[in-house]
């Protein structure tokens, strides 16, 4: 057994107390709803019963609650009769506890700054829970089998149900929004100073129907595997970072030496082909400086890459906040792709549908806290190359239903040289925009320099 002289320095020992509570603030919550029944309609807004520390508390709050959501009074009177009724009563310290906390009351003026107290003692309570629940995982680690990095991730997701629980919510009036709105617009309408509402793809026919890549939205492009969607993701990416915005790329299938090259080629184009940097020996000369350019001019660029094979949305959550920290701000998201994603957790009877939409769910929740554009890779389904028409429709999307549900842009990638070797369409790329929240469906084509991994325009179409 250990000593307390033996405890090892890394072990931080905490004395005995109270959790963070206020029962004075919890009395006088109380005391306000007791004294004046229209204070139940400014708490509810603000407290659960559970977010009581005192037992008898929470449960003469729910009884308030109970009465003010069937239209009926809180006062005293009626407060004392629910709880006799329903055999509570003397469980809370009978009549005199409840006239205690009337008489302790003599306004309901700052009830809501008292309720806001209230609640902080009780997120500053989940978060040791929280923090408990942690330790007892680590500690139980050898037993149940579990490497560190498993226990990390399990903290990861209690941090951030924690932090998703504990977020401000509150319905807004339509004329309080408009003024936010307004000056947003005119932020957006200012020329040269004009903000960034999406990330451009750089393709100027397809920017002209969708508006780009839209913050704080989830979209989805999904094509036949080798068709190409990793190498225009990734064009995308890096024209973006070109012109400032911060970038993250999550290569589910690729390494980060694999994309490095992929990145290195189409900055170098036309000097050295994508193939040439994945042989041995295979570049000459006049290759090398043209790579060392284009190294240099990559280094120079705000573009993040994760190439883990095993990731949920948690762990991409996680490094987008590194990412944040580190450059102030994250515009753009690459997940190649999302099939690929491990769900946080697998409940019990969840068929492979319901994860993914699970997933997709969590992608467009991070486009919304992040206020950036997520862009999605999805493989298609097989059947799409054993059909006639083998252009991808919404319906091609492996479990299409989620995507259609939670993407405001989806966008399809069809290639004729891919089928067809002899095609006079060979090095089109056409990109069909099959869902789109903001403007119509159409199809624009792109040049596809495959030896490069580069996309060019075409002549510029009239919109």
């Amino acid at each position: 057994m250990f000593s307390p002289d033996s405890v090892p320095d890394n072990v931080v020992s905490m004395p005995h107390h109270l959790p963070p509570q206020s029962i004075e603030a919890e009395v006088a919550v109380l005391g306000g709803i007791l004294f004046d029944p229209q204070a139940i309609t400014r708490v509810v807004k603000i407290l659960q019963p559970e977010d009581f520390y005192v037992t008898s508390h929470k449960d003469i709050y729910q009884a308030a609650v109970r009465l003010h959501n069937t239209g009926q009074p809180t006062d005293l009177i009626f407060v004392t009769s629910w709880l006799e009724s329903h055999g509570i009563l003397s469980q809370i310290g009978g009549r005199n506890k409840l006239a205690s906390l009337f008489d302790s009351c003599v306004s309901a003026l700052n009830v809501d700054a008292l309720a806001e107290l209230v609640r902080e003692k009780a997120r500053l309570r989940a978060v040791i829970k929280t923090a408990n629940e942690m330790l007892r995982d680590a500690m139980d680690a050898p037993a149940m089998e579990l490497k560190a990095t498993d226990v990390i991730e399990m903290g990861q997701q209690k941090l951030l149900a924690l932090r998703q629980s504990t977020q401000e919510s509150r319905i807004k009036l339509l004329a309080d929004i408009i003024p936010e709105v307004y000056a947003e617009i005119e932020l957006a309408n200012s020329g040269e100073d004009a903000i960034e509402v999406s990330v451009p793809t750089g393709f100027y026919d397809l920017d002209a129907v969708i508006g780009g890549l839209p913050f704080a939205a989830l979209s989805v492009v999904g094509g036949r595997g080798g068709i190409g969607k990793s190498t225009w993701a990734l064009d995308i990416g890096l024209r973006a970072a070109a012109s400032g915005l911060t970038t993250a790329y999550f290569a589910l299938e690729m390494s980060c030496s694999q994309m490095v090259k992929k990145t290195l080629s189409r900055l170098a184009a036309p000097f050295v082909p994508a193939d040439l940097l994945f042989k041995r020996n295979a570049l000459h000369q006049s290759h090398w400086n043209p790579l060392a350019q284009s190294c240099a001019e990559a280094m120079g660029l705000p573009f993040w890459l994760n190439d883990d094979p095993i990731i949920t949305t948690s762990q991409i959550k996680a490094h987008l906040q590194d990412v944040v920290a580190q450059g102030g701000e994250v515009s753009l998201v690459i997940i190649d792709y999302v099939q690929l994603i491990e769900p946080m957790r697998r409940e019990r009877g969840e068929n492979r549908v319901q994860e993914i939409d699970s997933i997709l769910k969590q992608l467009r929740a991070i486009a919304k806290q992040f206020n950036c554009a997520v862009l999605g890779l999805a493989q298609l389904k097989r059947e799409v190359d054993s059909r006639s028409e083998k252009r991808p429709t919404k319906a091609d999307f492996r479990e299409s239903g989620g995507f259609e549900q939670e993407a405001a842009v989806m966008l399809g990638l069809y290639r004729e040289d891919y089928y067809d070797k002899q095609t006079t369409q060979k090095g089109i790329f056409e990109v069909s925009v099959l869902k789109s929240r903001f403007s119509s469906e159409t199809t624009v084509n792109l040049l596809f320099d495959e030896r490069f991994g580069q996309f060019k325009n075409l002549a510029k179409s009239n919109y």
